[in-house]
């Protein structure tokens, strides 16, 4: 299917636009998120809120490039990801016990 006839079912507000970018889109939503996550549940996560995010943004957006404006989604969201998995807070290699504190 065409770039522009997926965006019209967005527009139109079409399951089926999720369905046709999964299986024209999912593999390079995919490889840019396991490429920075490294991490197969957290790319498929990833994969699954581009598709979201997607969703929320068509309408009002109507994009020329429709696989760069996808690519573009799952980036940003796996570097958010990225940034939340490695919270110096999260990292447990940065936990110290309370004896080595209180010192």
């Amino acid at each position: 299917m065409d770039d522009r006839d997926i965006i019209a079912l967005y527009w139109q507000r079409m399951e089926a636009a999720i369905h046709e970018t999964a299986a024209k889109y999912g593999g390079l939503c995919y490889t840019i998120a396991h490429n920075i996550l490294s991490s197969r549940e957290d790319s498929e996560e990833c994969v699954n809120d581009t598709y979201l995010g997607l969703w929320n943004a068509i309408p009002p957006q109507r994009p020329e490039r429709f696989s760069v404006f996808i690519a573009r989604i799952a980036r940003n969201l796996a570097l958010k990801r990225y940034d939340h998995v490695n919270a110096q807070k999260r990292n447990p290699t940065a936990v110290r016990s309370l004896e080595e504190l209180v010192e």
